[in-house]
Order: structure tokens, then C-alpha cells, then sequence
């Protein structure tokens, strides 16, 4: 081997080895000012633990090349990250695996993100707050700091046919937040990162992330814009109070016709931007939100069946069990006793047997 291929290999490898965590992660300026409990430092990580009075989170930060950062995001809360600075010539890519994300970039430019969903958006982009509406959320984040790539990075995407100008005009110049909705190519890309083992994580998220920007590399913004509803703040605050009223006492039975009279809106406009911010029908999201705090009370009280049936707006207790049983897989009965043996299990020593 020459002198020359020597050190073109050792520059290779520098570029593949897992970089240092830096003291300052550029992603931070995106996240905002989140309420953190604690972080901790693992081996090749840092993790963030969010807490405010919506719930709890969980934020875990890989740098996989220089200016180029991965997330993982574990929300069980309703918003977070409050007042986002923003950052030029850096993007943010968000995939959502589980629950729902609301993009909020002003007054007229709200739209939100599904299962399977893929966003991305300029750091020049000021997000109000991150919300999620199912108060529950699952995903990956990408941050890709322009200014801090490498030049040996860049060759190596130049390579690999990676057009990083295409997509540094396309969203940084557009200054807007594109989203794709769920296809294969996407779920290729992204659903293994979920499951991959620890050992096998540095170098995997690498060939993701190089696989991502090739992918975008052909992004054309007039065809993800065109798949994308946006609502205005007034309507997205509207559907909210909506939510909010036929959640405050579930034994209340309210119509299409009452709530769209209630709150000034018409049922076609009602029902389309209910959907638009919740993924889902009135209906739909209200026996969601009944089983959900059903769950809840068989766990943590001991009121009958029966009792909690009525609680949460079932008439019919028969009616209440198959629809328990339809979604969770076991009739409210057997869930409780699953759970009390769940907890009453000895925890495990350590020790091996």
C-alpha cells in the first residue's frame, strides 16, 4: 500500500469513528429551553430527562459525524421546549414513529405529522412550542449543521452522489417546513434505526444517515407541499377547546351539530380540522380518550367494572367490555388481574440462577 493510500485510509477511518459528543450540541439551539430534570453522559450519548406539568420525556443525543447530530425522542407529555431560538444553515429532519407532532411556525402555518411521517425544516424556522396532541410521541430527529461537516464528509457524500446543495437551497432558501407523508422508501430508511442493537448503532446510523441524505437529494418541496394541511392558530386553539370540553366529564354525550354551534364553526370545517390536528374523527378520539382513562382506573382504584363503565360514559357495561377487549386484546376483568400479578411479581436480584 502507498503512501498515499495510507493516509487516505487513516482519513477514512478518522471520518467512520464515533466523533466526541461536543460540549455544545447544535440541536440545543432547536430543542429551545426544555425543562430538564437531569442528563446524564453514557459512553457514546447524552440524555436529557424532561419534566414539566404535561408529563415526562426522554431525549437521547448521538453525534454521528461532525455537524451532524441524531435524537431520539421519547415524549409522554403535551408540549415541550418552549421559546426555540433559531440557527442559520442548519435543517431539522423529524421522522414520527409513534403518536402525533404538531409543526407550528406562526400564525398561518400549523400542520402536523402522522405515523410513518417525514419532516423537514430550516433552523431559521421559529417554532412556537413542540406539541404533541395525543400527549404521547416517538421519533427520530436529525440536525445537520452545514457549517460544521467536514470537508471529508462532504467528499465522501460528493461521492456517493449526495446533492447536499440541492437540499441546503431547497429548504434552508425556501425557509418552510416540509412534510412527506408515509411511503416505503421512508420506512425502509428509517425503521430499523428504531431496533438496532447497541453495538451495531454507530456505524448503522452512519449508513442511515447517508442513505436519508441520498434519499433527499431528489426532494421536490412542490410535492410535499401539496399533500400538506395547514391551520391558522385560531383554528388549531378552537379545536383544542373542543377537545378539552368533551373530555371534561365523560359521562356527557355531545353532537356534531351542538359543538359546531357551540363554538361558532361549521360541522364540515369542525370535522376536517378536528381530524387535521388529532389524526382522527370526534368520535373516534373520545372512545380513545374513555378506554385510556379506563385503563387508568382499573389499575390504580378498585371500583367494579360496572362502576367504571358508567364513569367514563358506557350505559351499557357489556357494551364497555367489548370495546376494552376490541382494543387491548382482554376484558377489563383480566387486564386488572394481569396488572395486580405484574405487581406483585418479585423483582429480579441480579443474581443468576
Amino acid at each position: 500500500m502507498s503512501q498515499d493510500e495510507q493516509q487516505a485510509l487513516a482519513g477514512a477511518m478518522d471520518i467512520l469513528a464515533q466523533p466526541q459528543l461536543p460540549e455544545e450540541l447544535a440541536g440545543a439551539k432547536l430543542y429551545g429551553a426544555a425543562e430538564a430534570l437531569n442528563d446524564e453522559l453514557g459512553e457514546d450519548c447524552k440524555i436529557f430527562h424532561l419534566a414539566n406539568d404535561t408529563g415526562t420525556g426522554r431525549i437521547t443525543v448521538y453525534q454521528v459525524f461532525s455537524g451532524i447530530e441524531l435524537y431520539y425522542n421519547d415524549m409522554h407529555l403535551g408540549c415541550c421546549n418552549q421559546n426555540q431560538a433559531t440557527a442559520k444553515n442548519m435543517i431539522e429532519i423529524n421522522h414520527c414513529a409513534v403518536g402525533r407532532f404538531e409543526c407550528s411556525f406562526g400564525e398561518n402555518s400549523c400542520c402536523y405529522m402522522s405515523e410513518g411521517d417525514l419532516a423537514i425544516s430550516a433552523g431559521t424556522k421559529r417554532k412556537s412550542d413542540s406539541c404533541f396532541p395525543l400527549n404521547h410521541y416517538h421519533g427520530i430527529s436529525i440536525i445537520i449543521n452545514f457549517d460544521a461537516l467536514l470537508p471529508e464528509v462532504e467528499q465522501i457524500m460528493a461521492l456517493l452522489n449526495i446533492d447536499l446543495g440541492h437540499i441546503r437551497r431547497t429548504v434552508c432558501e425556501g425557509n418552510r417546513c416540509y412534510i412527506m407523508r408515509a411511503n416505503p422508501s421512508i420506512e425502509h430508511i428509517f425503521s430499523e434505526l428504531y431496533h438496532v442493537r447497541d453495538k451495531r448503532k454507530p456505524g448503522y446510523m452512519k449508513v442511515k444517515i447517508l442513505e436519508l441524505l441520498l434519499f433527499l437529494s431528489d426532494l421536490n418541496t412542490d410535492e410535499a407541499a401539496s399533500s400538506i394541511d395547514y391551520f391558522s392558530q385560531q383554528q388549531v386553539a378552537l379545536i383544542k377547546a373542543v377537545a378539552a370540553t368533551i373530555t371534561v366529564d365523560l359521562t356527557v354525550h355531545h353532537t356534531i351539530d351542538a359543538l359546531a354551534q357551540q363554538f361558532g364553526i361549521s360541522t364540515t370545517a369542525l370535522k376536517k380540522c378536528f381530524r387535521g390536528v388529532y389524526g382522527t374523527s370526534i368520535y373516534a378520539y373520545l372512545r380513545t380518550y374513555r378506554l385510556q382513562v379506563a385503563q387508568k382506573l382499573l389499575t390504580d382504584t378498585t371500583l367494579s367494572v360496572t362502576e367504571i363503565a358508567h364513569r367514563i360514559g358506557y350505559e351499557n357495561p357489556n357494551k364497555f367490555t367489548s370495546a376494552f377487549k376490541d382494543t387491548f386484546g382482554h376484558s377489563p376483568s383480566d387486564y386488572r388481574k394481569r396488572v395486580h400479578l405484574d405487581r406483585s411479581a418479585p423483582a429480579w436480584s441480579g443474581e443468576e440462577f
